[in-house]
């Protein structure tokens, strides 16, 4: 094999030992299937380099990889999925599936956590706790998962009602001085507002520090929508309700309904609440959802004080400032959402990528589509200094669409896919697209200054240009951004900036200046260029921008 097809089984190789070395920090009894695995895919590859065959090599390598991941991946999300929407059916069929994707100990250990789930739905709380009773304080768990089992505890008695139940467990935990994760608070939340305790809930939700992580936006307001149903709060269950709605998988529309009826007999919205609680019925055949309907349903029915009360004893006007201060967390987290892992799409980012990926078809003469125009867009568009001597000064741009194989488009895309639209939301538009291309052209000089024998291709360079800028432009939102969230991303950033570093002493015909002088003009861009400022009111807590 060549050098070049050496270069083509990198990616597959680097993906398979950050997977390995990931899975071997885990605990050997856990960890042994996963390891396993990851090893299967590294010698795949190493067969096909000892045969001199790259086929071989890639074939059984990717398939492997994408065996191993792929399904996984998909059978976690679906049995997921299924328990949002209290479907027991389904989710039995993905949890028997989990052991063959998971191998060893993990496997078993999932599949138990979705049988206790369908336990708790189908009001059998005491198989539940034994399921997961298996499982905690168990030395084999990675300290990721520690919490889980508990999780899926508090969940489950939710479910159930076990409101008291919760609340003593939870009240375990903190006793102990144990750190919980904010979906133990979530649990905690519900059962406390359950019981009447709107400060215990609110000081539940605040203590969670739920916005100063990158939780889904969805799964937040999921986890939110309790807490201000049961304290009356229209208008934000309201729009709670529309995040939800957003998202690919939804609340079941009776759980939708259930959550504003019970927001409306707080009100004292009586008619309007029966209505929903019938219209719920008509929309669900599960057991445990529809008896929690009817009993809410039924509850309409009694004193009309008990009712205005929703037998919660606080009114409406009682947890005001606690609904304002959660809600203002919420919008706190929105819009660090919207900055780190925006959900909507940019048309500039995806235009570039467009771009790209035409160029590509029409310049690359593997695709045969018109191997003489090929040839003639590659060369008039590739960066060499020879040419721009005589004032083809274009090519600082060009050459920044053009890309030698698939793999090289596709690592490049997909790094503008995810740090282009934080740019973007970071900066605005118009600086964001300064940004990418200023950055890409002194790319390109760091190049022809520093290696001008070598003619240079690529979107790289502008792309760790985005990418440095990024991480000038969340240091400078410390005014908003959580001091831990920022910390943690900057560490990542510099993480992988090291490595691309690293990978670019052993990778053949990389234009390592370019890439270094995008990287350090990205920086100097980000540091001159001003971001888009938030107003007061997003710092308090809103997701509006004004332009700076």
């Amino acid at each position: 094999m060549t050098l070049y097809q050496y270069y083509t089984l990198f990616p597959i190789i680097i993906l398979s030992g950050i997977s390995l070395g990931v899975r071997s920090m885990m605990p050997l009894s856990w960890g042994k299937g996963l390891v396993l695995q990851s090893c299967l895919v590294l010698v795949a590859v190493l067969i096909g380099v000892l045969l001199k065959n790259i086929w071989i090599a890639q074939i059984a390598g990717w398939t492997l990889f994408l065996l191993f991941h792929v399904p996984a991946w998909y059978i976690f999300g679906q049995a997921k999925n299924s328990m949002t929407r209290m479907n027991t059916d389904e989710m039995a069929k993905w949890g028997k599936l989990l052991p063959l994707v998971f191998w060893g100990l993990p496997g078993q250990f999932w599949k138990d956590m979705v049988d206790a789930y369908i336990a708790f739905s189908k009001e059998d709380p005491a198989l539940g706790e034994e399921l997961l009773g298996r499982w905690q304080n168990s030395p084999a768990l990675p300290d990721s998962l520690k919490d889980v089992p508990i999780q899926y505890g508090l969940y489950g008695n939710c479910l159930c009602w076990q409101w008291q139940a919760v609340v003593d467990d939870f009240e375990k935990l903190r006793f102990a001085a144990r750190k919980a994760s904010p979906m133990l608070y979530f649990s905690a939340a519900r059962a406390y507002i359950e019981l009447g305790l709107y400060k215990k809930a609110a000081e539940c939700l605040r203590q969670s520090r739920f916005d100063e992580s990158i939780t889904p936006l969805d799964s937040l307001a999921t986890a939110l929508l309790p807490f201000f149903s049961l304290c009356g709060a229209r208008n934000q269950v309201d729009q709670l309700l529309a995040v939800i709605s957003e998202a690919k998988i939804t609340l079941p529309e009776a759980l939708s309904l259930y959550w504003m009826g019970r927001c409306l007999t707080k009100e004292g919205e009586i008619a309007q609440a029966q209505a929903a609680f019938e219209k719920a019925l008509t929309k669900t055949e599960v057991p445990i959802l529809r008896k929690r309907i009817q009993y809410a349903l039924d509850l309409t029915n009694l004193d009309s004080e008990i009712v205005h009360k929703g037998s919660i004893a606080f009114t409406v006007d009682d947890c005001k400032a606690e609904m304002k201060d959660i809600w203002s967390h919420f919008q706190r987290g929105a819009f660090i959402q919207e900055i780190l892992a925006p959900r909507r799409r940019s048309p500039v980012v995806n235009g570039l990528l467009f771009i790209n990926l035409a160029v590509f078809l029409l310049a690359d003469p593997h695709f045969k589509l018109a191997p003489a125009l090929a040839l003639s867009i590659f060369s008039s568009g590739m960066l060499s200094d020879a040419v721009i001597k005589h004032g083809e000064y274009y090519r600082l741009l060009t050459y920044m669409f053009l890309h030698t194989t698939v793999i090289h488009l596709g690592v490049n895309m997909l790094g503008l896919l995810a740090f282009g639209r934080i740019t973007e939301n970071i900066f605005g538009t118009n600086r964001f697209l300064a940004i990418y291309f200023f950055g890409g052209v002194l790319s390109g000089v760091a190049h022809l200054l520093l290696r001008p024998d070598e003619p240079a291709v690529g979107a790289s360079g502008a792309i760790l240009a985005i990418f440095g800028a990024v991480g000038v432009g969340i240091w400078k939102l410390k005014a908003v951004l959580p001091e831990s969230l920022r910390k943690r991303y900057l560490w990542m950033m510099v993480a992988i900036a090291l490595s691309q570093i690293v990978m670019d002493q052993f990778i053949p015909h990389i234009a390592v200046f370019a890439h270094l002088g995008g990287l350090i003009a990205g920086i100097a861009l980000g540091a001159v260029t001003s971001i888009r400022t938030p107003s007061k009111e997003v710092i308090d807590g809103t997701q509006k921008f004004v332009e700076g």
